[in-house]
């Protein structure tokens, strides 16, 4: 089990420095507060609101369309299954 252990602190100590890296590099958090600080409030707030609102509508219409691809891609591969286990039916 210590194998495992060394293992598991390698993998780690290698994911906190990549972790640390991309934290210096990048500095996500600083570039969203910066954008939210500079481009967002500036706008007045039923701006922001109708933008909100907006984006909140594009996220749910495409969630109903994977979700609708998703059914049309179950009910393909449900008709797949039945054709195949009628034809292995029949065959026998």
């Amino acid at each position: 089990m210590e194998i495992f252990e060394q293992i598991w602190a390698f993998l780690m100590s290698l994911f906190g420095d990549l972790d640390n890296m991309l934290k210096e590099l990048v500095n996500f958090d600083q570039l969203a507060i910066d954008f939210y600080t500079d481009v967002i409030m500036p706008f007045p707030e039923w701006v922001k609101i109708l933008g909100t609102l907006g984006l909140a509508v594009v996220i749910i219409f495409g969630l109903l369309a994977i979700a609708k691809k998703m059914l049309k891609l179950l009910i393909i591969i449900v008709v797949i299954l039945a054709i195949l286990v009628l034809a292995r039916i029949l065959m026998a």
